[in-house]
């Protein structure tokens, strides 16, 4: 029997491919036919948009499967390594013998402790488990290459290269052209939606900071610590609560009389896993300092300058992300933020800590020359010549070799130009993270040190990871409880529902009507109390970065299309300025009532403040005139750029 003709594709809107599609008969049905009934008859949307984009982040099917092989090798490997190592080797016989054999103890399995014995279950127990779900995922995998290759017409070869915008775009195609599929609401935003779902609800709790990871201890309280372990424990004790083995809100969280019951069930939560973690503390420190150091060793000895590298940490992380951004997008959006952070960091005067650099570095250095010169003349002195008790040349050589790379990497370039500031404002161009606090004060170490929290030592991040064994439990067990009433209130404040496509953050619809912020340029935005807002204008940069990244997307409600319009308007008026200002004229201006205005602004009445007109127009001219002798605002190029310039302008800063 043939596939009925609703479940053909018409050809014409997709590009043709090579691959030889196989008609349907009555004893075999072909795998364009059995894939494309699988896409009509989809029942859990998120789940199948979550497999689409998890697809495409793995770069095809054979990328995956063998990412995913060698993660399972590298974990048996680890295992079994680390087993050897610490069971099955007599450190005390190494001095006195000189071949492993002779100092490896004979069936030491039997001979492990039960502490040992206890840990290597653990393990193994893991690791089957992940060998169950590899062979367990590889049918789905099947199915979504299918969908890629025969529907999406991108063959595994391509899916190095081609891009989500690409892959969005052909999935459109299909729900335009199939008529079992129409009724599916499909556009970029609402892909985003269903993928980021859960997601968007962590960003807004970290944008509104209300959770407590505060650590309850003497001297420790105003620390805040937020680490991979506490990430997953999050997302297991709240998400897992609120939602549904289908990704679906519950409804029990979106009525208020069920309010106490909720809170007290999530406080729950939080001091069960504290005392899960409290009981699994030694093996995850064991796994962790395991996997630090069969992953990094290698790294750090071809480079030992890359200890001194930093990284955004966890909670930098959920701090600078925003409503709808993709992984991808976001990752890339924060790498190239990266090359400007080091500069920042590195234009602050070091001068003691250089000083001793130079001075240790010069030490190494001329002990490294001299032992490496040494063994030109004498190659077997490498290994033979002992500098101290056990000591050879080679162990010294590494040893002053390491000093040097490192000292080395913490001394400037003695050509850089001190300019804070400007680089600041360049990472902020990429991360869209600038407290309040932070005004007027970009050039100072009390910024620089809060910056820092952030964009921390790899080995720093790294020591949290270990010591968030220990404070996990506490920062679950006594912090997050506190919170839980504030959870639980903002899932049921901040959720509207939207038509085929379910409960949502309102912030991730870009509700302007309800959350839109003035400041950031919401043309009648009626919003009184902040408590409904975002923080720094999280969802306003969130809704430009989003139409950006899909240039092709249209926003559904007017108030998402004034707002474009507004901000298109705003950035010719800049143009035009700018343009000028070259020639060496002066714009006309006019003021709320239509007539010239002989006092120059940059933005016009319908961006003025709640202040009285005349007032704002001398804090304007004030802070023109400051700018323009200072010469620290510099020029922002895109709309993300010309927000900040609007908030700037509205808000009178002089940073």
């Amino acid at each position: 029997m043939e596939a009925p003709p609703s479940l053909i594709l018409e050809q014409h809107t997709l590009p043709t491919t090579t691959t030889a599609r196989h008609k349907s008969t009555r004893d075999h049905v072909s795998t364009y036919d059995r894939t494309m009934w699988r896409w009509a008859n989809v029942e859990n949307m998120d789940d199948f948009f979550n497999r689409v984009y998890e697809y495409f982040q793995g770069k095809g099917l054979y990328c995956i499967l063998l990412a995913r092989l060698l993660n399972l090798l590298t974990l048996a490997f680890i295992i079994m390594f680390s087993t050897f190592l610490i069971g099955c080797i007599n450190y005390s016989e190494i001095t006195s013998h000189h071949k492993l054999s002779e100092v490896v103890e004979p069936q030491c399995l039997s001979k492990l402790s039960i502490t040992k014995v206890l840990f290597l279950c653990i393990f193994i127990a893991w690791w089957i488990w992940q060998g169950i779900r590899f062979i367990t995922d590889i049918p789905m995998l099947k199915e979504m290459h299918n969908f890629y290759t025969h529907l999406l017409l991108i063959p595994d070869q391509d899916m190095q290269t081609v891009s989500w915008e690409k892959v969005l775009e052909r999935i459109i195609a299909i729900r335009e052209t199939n008529p079992n599929v129409s009724d599916i609401r499909l556009t970029e935003h609402d892909v985003a939606s269903r993928i980021m779902r859960k997601e968007n609800y962590l960003i807004a709790l970290f944008n509104k900071d209300m959770l407590n990871l505060s650590i309850p201890l003497p001297f420790m309280r105003e620390k805040q610590v937020f680490t991979k372990d506490l990430e997953w424990n999050l997302s297991f004790c709240l998400l897992g609560f609120v939602f549904d083995h289908r990704g679906q809100m519950r409804k029990r969280f979106l009525k208020e009389k069920n309010k106490h019951v909720l809170v007290a069930g999530l406080k729950r939560r939080f001091i069960f896993m504290g005392l899960l973690n409290f009981a699994l503390a030694p093996f995850i420190f064991a796994y962790l300092l395991l996997h630090f150091f069969f992953r990094y060793f290698e790294e750090y000895h071809k480079n030992p300058g890359e200890m001194g590298s930093r990284a955004y940490t966890p909670y930098a992380k959920w701090k600078f992300r925003e409503f709808n951004e993709l992984p991808h997008l976001f990752v890339k959006r924060i790498r190239s933020s990266v090359e400007f952070a080091n500069l920042y960091i590195n234009q602050f005067p070091k001068e003691k800590t250089i000083l001793a650099a130079k001075f240790i570095s010069f030490l190494a250095g001329s002990f490294a020359g001299v032992l490496a010169l040494f063994t030109l003349f004498d190659s077997e002195a490498l290994l033979n010549f002992e500098i101290t008790s056990n000591g050879t040349v080679l162990f010294y050589l590494g040893i002053t070799g390491t000093l040097f790379a490192v000292t080395r990497g913490m001394i400037p370039d003695e050509n850089q130009v001190f300019e804070p500031e400007r680089l600041l404002r360049q990472v902020v161009e990429h991360t869209h993270y600038l407290p309040a606090e932070w005004k007027h004060k970009l050039h100072t170490d009390q910024v620089r040190a809060e910056f820092c929290l952030l964009f921390n030592y790899k080995v720093g991040v790294f020591l949290q990871e270990l010591t968030s064994v220990l404070f996990a439990p506490i920062v679950l067990c006594f912090s997050l409880p506190n919170s839980a009433e504030q959870i639980i209130d903002f899932f049921r404040e901040f959720t509207v529902h939207v038509d085929g496509l379910g409960y949502v953050c309102s912030f991730a619809q870009f509700d302007f009507e309800r959350h839109g912020n003035v400041n950031y340029g919401v043309q009648g935005a009626t919003v009184d109390d902040e408590y409904y807002l975002s923080k720094q204008g999280k969802m306003e940069k969130s809704f430009i970065n989003f139409k950006l990244n899909n240039p092709k997307w249209t926003p559904q409600d007017m108030g998402g299309s004034m707002y474009l319009s507004r901000l298109t308007e705003f950035k010719n008026q800049v143009e035009s300025e700018e343009d000028i200002k070259r020639q060496g004229k002066q714009p006309m201006r006019l003021n709320q009532y239509g007539i010239p205005d002989v006092v120059p602004s940059n933005l016009g009445d319908s961006f003025a403040t709640n202040q009285p007109w005349k007032r704002h127009q001398q804090q304007q001219q004030q802070q023109q005139q400051q700018q323009e002798e200072e010469d620290v605002v510099e020029k922002k190029e895109g709309m993300m750029g010309l927000l900040n310039q609007f908030y700037d302008l509205s808000n009178n800063p002089t940073v």
